[in-house]
């Protein structure tokens, strides 16, 4: 079976951690069949100082295959991105022709986001008749959300629809997603596959932590609700003061100053931007991971910590819901900061319930590479044969 993926979002030499867990599906397939890779990067900042590329790097059973369009600057912005959108859509055609006549016809494409690689995919069933499958990591498909579908160009909804509907079979990492898409869409088929995990870093060791540890693991967006969390442990430090937390991402001075302020520097840890490694050994060295965030999917941190065996205290968004239980987690309510620190609370008093052995177990067994790996090359398989 011969796949080649095209990706709007994946890591590369301007953005290391874009559309990481993109990488880590594709790594989990690669074990089982090799596969090639294209992405073109479009993030606009990130291109402003780059020099056009195409550059081909292979690693294991992968070949990646990034191209560089420099984004020029006019003056007029909208003209800027009406340019970047032209020559991106003229060097997708020319690249993946050029693939096509050096590698032949793969049996199979699949797109991860819609935007803009769903148009290459496309392009191929078009002229060459290649069928393709779809994967979305995106939530933006609700109302409440800042920069959702429903208030995009007309070229992102064009393109985003058009992908839908004209794969083979569409999939997400929730069925909360799938949903969603199945209410705006007409899709042909669907499949939900979880995150992958990286289960040579994240995996459980048991700890002796002499209070327990708190983590946090994110970039601080605004979506995250950092300040609604902190509000949290703030109230909570009135009545309970044996406790922890660990911030692991790009805090701002605002948050800094929040906790100094608020009489908690004690117990707060800011480690900032720090290695992949780096993040599994302050996730194995800690007992609950707390997410708090406004809207999301389904964070891949939220699997990492499971398969430490920590306990999971989140706010009931996207598909979260869908794997945490009673077992393994405390969920509450999205910007409820009292409902949040109760939870905290609950967790510190009642700790003993959490078995981070049995999370542990449970999580590996279904977040793993050979068990992703085998669930996207069955599917594939079962595809073509339909």
């Amino acid at each position: 079976m011969k796949v080649l993926w095209l990706c709007s979002w994946y890591p590369n030499k301007l953005d290391k951690f874009g559309g990481d867990f993109i990488e880590r599906h594709a790594i989990a397939l690669s074990s089982i069949i090799p596969i090639d890779v294209i992405h073109i990067v479009q993030n606009n900042t990130r291109l402003k100082n780059a020099k056009a590329a195409t550059e081909v790097s292979c690693h294991s059973n992968i070949r990646f295959i990034l191209k560089i369009i420099p984004y020029h600057i006019t003056g007029f912005s909208f003209l800027n991105k009406i340019i970047f959108n032209w020559r991106y859509i003229r060097q997708l055609k020319n690249l993946l022709d050029q693939y096509i006549q050096e590698n032949g016809k793969p049996d199979l494409v699949h797109v991860h986001v819609p935007v803009k690689m769903g148009a290459g995919a496309l392009y191929l069933k078009k002229k060459y008749n290649i069928p393709f499958v779809a994967t979305e990591h995106n939530s933006a498909y609700f109302n409440y959300i800042p920069e959702n579908y429903h208030n995009s160009s007309n070229y992102f909804r064009y393109i985003t629809r058009k992908t839908f509907e004209s794969a083979m079979a569409v999939s997400s990492v929730s069925h909360w997603l799938l949903n969603r898409l199945s209410d705006l869409f007409t899709l042909k088929s669907e499949m939900m596959i979880r995150n992958v995990v990286d289960d040579s870093f994240f995996f459980y060791v048991p700890t002796s932590n002499n209070v327990k540890r708190f983590i946090h693991v994110s970039m601080m967006e605004p979506l995250k609700n950092v300040k609604g969390m902190l509000d949290a442990f703030i109230a909570l430090n009135v009545f309970h003061t044996s406790w922890e937390l660990v911030l692991v991402g790009p805090c701002t001075k605002e948050y800094q100053q929040l906790v100094r302020n608020s009489g908690i520097g004690d117990k707060v840890i800011f480690t900032g931007l720090i290695t992949y490694p780096e993040v599994a050994s302050q996730m194995r060295n800690a007992d609950v991971l707390v997410h708090f965030s406004r809207y999301e999917n389904l964070p891949c941190v939220i699997n990492e910590a499971l398969c430490c065996g920590l306990t999971v205290i989140t706010s009931d968004v996207g598909g979260i819901h869908e794997i945490i239980s009673e077992d393994n987690g405390i969920m509450v309510q999205s910007e409820d900061v009292i409902g949040l620190k109760n939870a905290i609370d609950y967790y510190l008093g009642n700790s003993e319930r959490y078995s981070r052995k049995n999370i542990a177990a449970q999580a590996a067994s279904v977040y793993n590479y050979k068990t992703i790996g085998l669930e996207l090359y069955n599917w594939y398989k079962d595809l073509l044969k339909g």
